[in-house]
């Protein structure tokens, strides 16, 4: 039972399985038996993604949030990541929900006014705010080839359905619960 259960992190971008040692070991991308080979037949597949197209979503998000840290005054960080830019709150500061809100809502806007190519989730995160190449509809897409599962028999449990969540893509490729706490989630 160990061995199937899996969680994908960056929406879509890296796959992590559950070994027998109870630890977390990422799953091979590349190769036969690679998740991302085996799923290149998907158009969306981050197999399939040009790298200039995935640098110029994450350079324009960068420019987002540094527009929004300067108009916001918000004391944060930018990080970024190989297919990911995000806004951290500075050791003991917290970032407002509607600064996040906004700033996300400004990199949605962004990123859809310059019609990139490639899915894209940009998300307030509670704490912080993200911006991933790909989404959870790849994700649960990817998921679903690579182990064989139809859709039908596929369900994404959920907390940010919102427009400013990263849970609302998956709403297109399976049945989804909404929790609202991890009790909840203990009871789904």
């Amino acid at each position: 039972d160990l061995g199937r259960f899996y969680i994908f992190g960056g929406e879509c971008n890296y796959l992590l399985r559950l070994g027998d040692d109870y630890q977390l070991h990422a799953v091979r991308e590349d190769g036969p038996g690679g998740w991302v080979n085996s799923t290149k037949y998907l158009a969306e597949c981050p197999g399939n993604w040009n790298e200039a197209e995935i640098k110029s979503i994450l350079d324009r998000a960068e420019a987002c949030f540094q527009t929004s840290l300067s108009d916001q005054n918000m004391r944060a960080t930018i990080i970024r990541k190989k297919r990911s830019v995000g806004l951290i709150p500075k050791v003991d500061e917290k970032i407002p929900r509607e600064a996040l809100d906004e700033t996300v809502l400004r990199i949605q806007t962004e990123l859809e006014e310059a019609k990139v190519s490639l899915p894209f989730c940009a998300f307030n995160g509670g704490r912080d705010a993200w911006v991933d190449v790909g989404n959870k509809r790849v994700g649960v897409q990817v998921l679903q080839s690579y182990l064989g599962i139809p859709c039908e028999e596929t369900l994404h449990i959920g907390d940010q359905f919102l427009l400013t969540g990263n849970d609302f893509a998956a709403r297109s490729i399976c049945p989804c619960v909404w929790i609202t706490s991890p009790e909840e989630t203990t009871y789904i």
